[in-house]
């Protein structure tokens, strides 16, 4: 695909109920006055706006999307990225400050998280049609209601969709042939009830892993350290499992016999899935570690720590997992770089052919300007092979970038074996998706090294007032499809 594409940004306000209830203050709104900074309100509203795009490249048939967010007042969007193209093929609406994605496995279907309002965004990813939206069941006690506030989404079923609901303690079951909620499931068994659970404002989950032979659903909850088990049969919680104070990242081993869970001291806890009990012994990534990857290629564990700015690499062949050598790796400044400060590495991702992983990472100086960066590591011997700077931008409160969850996330396009992947960069605050050719191209039209940037695709328009238009709005999730 080449030349431009017209992108329709549906900027109007939706009269959904629990938008509606969401702006009207609250706790939805004093959870995204600290996590997303304070909005600009609705002052320019695009209804098309033509943007050019690269000259096509050769690369694996296949899509990522990009989830952007559009301050505390406005909805946010999803736009659909093809790989073969380096281009945008579309921009759906979402609701209010989104902030995590997932797709059904079969990538036909893909939800967004609105962590502003009680909603989930659904949109058939074959198509440009407006994304449904599916209201989460609304919990309440003699305090009063609870909401949502959804931040996780997650499934390794083409039936079910889960949302992890951090401000009432529950997970919220969905019916992907329907898009309706079937079950509301409380973390904690003590807040069960009928005909609805009790909303419990402490648990705080934020972070979901399904097993992938599909029979258990682990959450994370950060509030009170402990991860609940959920049969996927029935949706009822098989047991609660305590871990470290502040649990932070999950993910599931391919044999689905482990769950992997990080906490924010930098222990990893190992589930047995069997007995849904916790090992002995913990692995430890250093206190301040953010996120933890699973590479099923190389049945590896890769956790960044942005206070140490370090990658740590672990075996996951072992009980617990065992570093590998060359772990910790050091994080280092990129050589062109314009930014003196040290780097914060925010997620890291592997290669399908197992060859390398890629650090995503930013620097914040004091004068306010941010700039990102790509660290690649050769799975070979654990080393830094090239570190690549991206962009630099000036940080902006209104965009809420400093307490986004991440400032800068990367994952990587499908392709099986083949060498052909390329790597994409959500950067928030300069508002674009950095791609990344990891292969050397010497024969098509635009030939290349190896991990060389070909090109950066702007998120769409925010409705911020800007000169002569408005500046872009703010990447902060990744999701590929298969």
């Amino acid at each position: 695909m080449s030349g431009s594409l017209l992108i329709f940004l549906l900027c109007t306000r939706p009269s959904f109920p629990d938008r509606q209830r969401a702006r009207a203050g609250g706790t939805a709104a004093w959870l995204l006055l600290s996590l997303f900074g304070l909005g600009c309100g609705d002052v320019f509203r695009p209804v098309a706006q033509p943007i050019p795009l690269p000259s096509p490249n050769p690369a694996a048939v296949h899509f990522v999307a990009s989830v952007s967010t559009n301050g505390i007042l406005d909805d946010g969007a999803l736009s659909r990225i093809d790989v073969s193209g380096d281009s945008l093929s579309s921009v759906v609406q979402t609701g209010l400050a989104p902030v995590h994605a997932a797709m059904t496995p079969s990538g036909t279907r893909i939800y967004v998280a609105n962590a502003g309002e009680d909603t989930i965004s659904s949109n058939n990813v074959s198509t440009t049609a407006p994304a449904t939206t599916i209201a989460l069941t609304q919990l309440c006690d003699a305090s009063g209601c609870a909401p949502s506030q959804p931040v996780f989404v997650h499934s390794t079923e083409n039936n079910k969709m889960y949302a992890a609901n951090s401000g009432n303690g529950s997970v919220a079951v969905i019916n992907t042939g329907s898009d309706v909620v079937v079950a509301t499931v409380p973390v904690d068994p003590a807040f069960g009830a009928s005909p609805r659970p009790l909303p419990n404002r402490a648990a705080r989950p934020v972070a979901l892993a399904e097993t992938p032979d599909s029979t258990k659903l682990y959450v994370a909850n950060q509030g009170n350290g402990t991860v609940t088990s959920i049969s996927t049969v029935d949706d009822t919680v098989l047991k609660v499992i305590k871990v470290g104070a502040s649990p932070v990242w999950a993910v599931a081993r391919a044999d689905s016999a482990r769950i992997y869970v990080l906490d924010a001291s930098g222990a990893i806890y190992v589930i047995n899935t069997l007995s849904d009990t916790v090992m002995s012994s913990t692995a430890s990534a250093g206190a301040g570690a953010n996120f933890i990857f699973y590479d099923k290629v190389l049945n590896r564990l890769y956790v960044t720590n942005p206070t140490t700015a370090q990658v740590s690499i672990f075996t996951a062949a072992t009980d617990p997992p065992v570093p590998l050598s060359g772990s910790p790796v050091a994080i280092g400044v990129a050589p062109s770089s314009p930014c003196s400060s040290a780097v914060v590495p925010n997620s890291v991702e592997a290669l399908g052919d197992g060859s390398r992983a890629y650090v995503a990472s930013y620097q914040r100086d004091p004068s306010g300007a941010v700039c990102t960066q790509v660290s690649v590591i050769a799975t070979g011997t654990n080393t830094l092979s090239k570190a690549i700077a991206l962009s630099q931008s000036t940080e902006a409160a209104q965009t809420g970038c400093a307490s986004a969850r991440f400032r800068v996330f990367i994952t990587s396009s499908g392709g099986g074996a083949a060498p052909i992947f390329k790597v994409y960069v959500s950067q928030c605050d300069s508002g674009g998706v950095a791609i990344i050719d990891t292969f050397a191209d010497n024969t098509g039209a635009n030939p290349h090294a190896s991990d060389v940037v070909m090109a950066t695709l702007q998120a769409p328009l925010s409705s911020r007032p800007g000169n002569p238009m408005p500046p872009p709005q703010n990447p902060v999730f990744l999701v590929a499809g298969p």
